[in-house]
């Protein structure tokens, strides 16, 4: 499975990636929206990762331009202290959307279910 992630921060990269090792996942990171498009175009991965958060990219225009151009997964996280980022995320038909605390451990099961579907 090939994943690309909107993350800055390097300690969660390094997470993300961490994980996409040990489940066999493969993963890509940008921060920018022509950079995420880019990584979407050149590697057609099956999921990505946004963080709701963000102040480097608005995560609900890029989601708002995949849901529209590619048949992709969204997985969003978002603190738990921001309960209208969820909202906004489901309503724009996220697949998953996670507070950060759940993150990982979400994300570990999401990979591990698409690796055993394919």
């Amino acid at each position: 499975m090939r994943l690309v992630a909107a993350t800055s921060d390097l300690f969660l990269r390094s997470r993300i990636a961490e994980l996409a090792k040990q489940t066999g996942a493969d993963p890509f990171f940008g921060t920018g929206p022509d950079e995420l498009k880019r990584l979407i175009s050149e590697n057609r991965p099956e999921l990505v990762i946004l963080d709701l958060s963000s102040t480097d990219y608005d995560p609900f225009s890029v989601a708002r331009e995949l849901k529209t151009k590619f048949n992709i997964r969204l997985f969003g996280l978002f603190p738990h202290v921001k309960a209208d980022l969820k909202k906004r995320a489901d309503e724009m038909g996220f697949e998953y959307v996670v507070p950060n605390s759940n993150f990982l451990s979400s994300l570990r099961r999401v990979l591990l279910e698409r690796t055993e579907d394919d």
